[in-house]
Parts: C-alpha cells; sequence; structure tokens
C-alpha cells in the first residue's frame, strides 16, 4: 500500500464498546460478504495515520484476523464514549488522537484531512452537522486529558460537556455531505453504497 500525506502525529481511535442495542448485535463484528466492515475502515485509516489503535469493552470478542490491528480493554467500563476516550488518551504517544466510532460507513478521509488541517491551533476540531457536533469524528489533543477524566467522575459523559475549557474548531459539515452512523438493521445498506 502506498501512503501519501499522512496526518503526522495523530493516532486514530476506533470505538468499538457500544452495546449496539437497537442494532441487536455488536456493531464492531458487523460483516457483509464475508468482510468486517471494520477491518476495511481500519485499511482505509491506514491510509492517512501512522497509528490506527480499537479501543473495546473486550479484546476476546475479536477473531484472529484482528491480530493485525493494536486492540486495547476501555478501563471505564460503562462510562460510553467518553470512557473510550479517555481509556484512548491515556495510552497513545502521539499528541492528538482522531476519534471515530466503529459504525460510520463508507468513510471519507478527505473529511478528515481537512480537520487535520487546523489540528496544530486548536485542542479539538469537531464537524457539526444540522447544529449538532460530531464528537465521535473528531480530533483531539493529548493535553484534554485531564478535564476529560475529571470529568469521568460525574454522572455527565457527554463529551461536548466541557467543551468550553478548550480551544474548539468547529466545521461546518457541507449540507452535500453526511456522516450517518449505522444504528439498526434496516441502515445497513448504508455500507453498500
Amino acid at each position: 500500500m502506498i501512503i501519501i500525506n499522512q496526518i503526522a502525529n495523530t493516532t486514530a481511535v476506533v470505538l468499538c464498546g457500544g452495546k449496539s442495542s437497537r442494532m441487536g448485535f455488536d456493531k464492531s463484528l458487523l460483516q457483509i460478504d464475508g468482510e468486517f466492515m471494520l477491518l476495511r475502515t481500519v485499511k482505509q485509516l491506514k491510509k492517512i495515520f501512522p497509528e490506527i489503535v480499537l479501543v473495546a469493552d473486550k479484546k476476546g470478542k475479536f477473531p484472529v484476523v484482528f491480530s493485525q490491528v493494536e486492540i486495547l480493554e476501555d478501563h471505564y467500563f460503562e462510562k460510553g464514549p467518553l470512557g473510550g476516550l479517555v481509556t484512548a488518551l491515556e495510552q497513545i504517544e502521539t499528541e492528538y488522537l482522531f476519534l471515530l466510532a466503529c459504525d460510520i460507513p463508507n468513510l471519507n478521509v478527505d473529511l478528515i484531512r481537512k480537520m487535520a488541517e487546523s489540528i496544530a491551533a486548536n485542542d479539538i476540531v469537531i464537524y457539526e452537522q444540522n447544529d449538532r457536533l460530531e464528537p465521535l469524528f473528531a480530533f483531539y489533543r493529548r493535553s484534554c486529558l485531564h478535564v476529560f477524566k475529571q470529568q469521568l467522575q460525574t454522572n455527565d459523559r457527554r463529551i461536548r460537556k466541557e467543551f468550553d475549557r478548550f480551544l474548539v474548531k468547529v466545521i461546518p459539515l457541507e449540507s452535500c455531505v453526511s456522516l450517518k452512523n449505522v444504528n439498526s438493521p434496516k441502515e445497513l445498506a448504508l455500507w453498500r453504497q
């Protein structure tokens, strides 16, 4: 694989620990036509990031085909995506991480590259879509760890809760582009587009 213009000093982190209650099965293990969709995402991420890490509730849930990918177990069980973010920030060695949910199909690397242009001047770079921030498709500086770790002690696990304490660059997402999570069986067709 030829790697061009990787985003330096950044680890891509894919959260794989959700309950997937609406889907009825663990979305991180979704297969279509015998291919794990998560491995498809990892392959796309490898085009632009030097390091890829999965954060999961249990490492053991992944079959041997995932042995090529580094997997971290979430240190903060039942703390939602915030716990996965803190777990990753505690363990990465790069200055930034790009956080991604495992259930976003057809990853758009151009969107990620556009965001990366703003990371040096900010703590967080995030898209906004339909007046809603997308914290599971965003860059975070490792120095955010202290604030997020403090927040874990509260019952408010919204990643964006403490954003006013950071330098945050919000990028409006153009209406022709969509960041859509696959949450139910009827949305599985999104992976085939």
